[in-house]
């Protein structure tokens, strides 16, 4: 079996506490990754030095110094730099198991595909599990583009019944070609979501995937968490989104099912979620949500769109549609 070369991309801001362990998980893979990218993206706190260390151990590893840019340029320039055939991303103040790149990579080699992806699970910083443990853990599976579309979903977060494809670029390797084609599509100014707005496109271009059922990377929850904190730009970005995953799956004609329903699952993901677990106050939480609600597009996609067999998401989305923003505001804090 022929191996191939990874390139791995790790985004590098403030981490200084969290980064020696990432790096540890990183440097820890087998000869398959063949280079770990490093973009200072102008940290002010240890973390460049702590990479100069780690630099210092292992020759696979190139720093790339620069003014900070943010999390979406900063992947971008990563793709850019890397010189292997096929790449993989892992969040600095994340961790990954030591052998998920040979995993990945003899899966993706099997099935002749362009695209690996595996389980991710929550962690907080003690490394216990926060999300529900797998069954028929190992279980692998691939899927062909038939008809113009994949037979499963692609979704901003793996929160539906069966398998869909999450966003998450963490998660995944991928043939360098096709980051390379699309990151074209990308808006510099995405905060929150950036990742859908990366992969869904990539994913239109894959003619083959390949499914690994394990926990292969963990991801980790820090209290002090950008995600605790809900900004109106996320709305924006939201919108910003969803222009791009339209224009790519018109370039590619791509055969997007149920379109509406990814749209409101997005909204779900880049919005509600993060006002459900923002610091907002109750009154904060209402505000945000009649923003949201009013917005003449929110109520269009909302009158024509029926979601099925998820009575919770279904019920919020209903006080969405109808304006009842202070009863919702209550509920979905919960």
């Amino acid at each position: 079996m022929s191996e191939i070369d990874i390139s791995v991309v790790i985004p590098v801001y403030n981490v200084e506490k969290y980064l020696p362990k990432c790096l540890d998980s990183v440097c820890a893979q087998a000869d398959c990754v063949k280079e770990i990218i490093l973009i200072n993206d102008g940290s002010t706190d240890g973390s460049l030095d702590i990479c100069k260390r780690y630099a210092e151990k292992d020759s696979r590893i190139k720093i790339i110094e620069q003014e900070n840019k943010g999390l979406s340029a900063t992947v971008r320039v990563g793709v850019r730099a890397a010189t292997c055939d096929y790449v993989g991303f892992v969040d600095s103040d994340d961790y990954i198991e030591p052998d998920m790149y040979q995993i990945l990579s003899e899966e993706l080699v099997n099935a002749q595909a362009q695209i690996a992806w595996c389980e991710y699970n929550r962690v907080n910083e003690a490394g216990k599990n926060l999300d529900i443990e797998l069954t028929e853990s190992g279980e692998v599976e691939a899927f062909e583009k038939r008809d113009g579309k994949f037979p499963i979903p692609v979704y901003p977060l793996p929160f539906v019944s069966g398998l869909s494809i999450s966003g998450s670029r963490c998660n995944k390797l991928i043939k360098k070609d096709l980051l390379i084609n699309n990151i074209s599509f990308e808006d510099f100014g995405i905060s929150f979501g950036e990742d859908l707005a990366l992969i869904a496109p990539v994913m239109f271009t894959a003619d083959k995937i390949v499914y690994v059922r394990q926990y292969l990377y963990h991801y980790l929850q820090r209290d002090t968490s950008i995600v605790h904190v809900y900004k109106r730009s996320c709305f924006d970005d939201y919108i910003k989104i969803i222009d791009i995953i339209d224009r790519a799956r018109n370039k590619y004609d791509y055969q997007f099912d149920k379109f509406d329903e990814f749209k409101i699952r997005t909204l779900y993901s880049n919005c509600l979620t993060k006002i459900r677990i923002s610091n907002l106050d109750y009154e904060g939480r209402k505000r945000e949500l009649k923003f949201i609600g009013s917005n003449t597009e929110v109520r269009a996609l909302l009158k024509r769109t029926k979601i099925k067999g998820d009575k919770r998401f279904g019920l919020l989305l209903w006080l969405l549609k109808h304006n009842m923003y202070g009863l919702l505001a209550r509920l979905i804090n919960k």
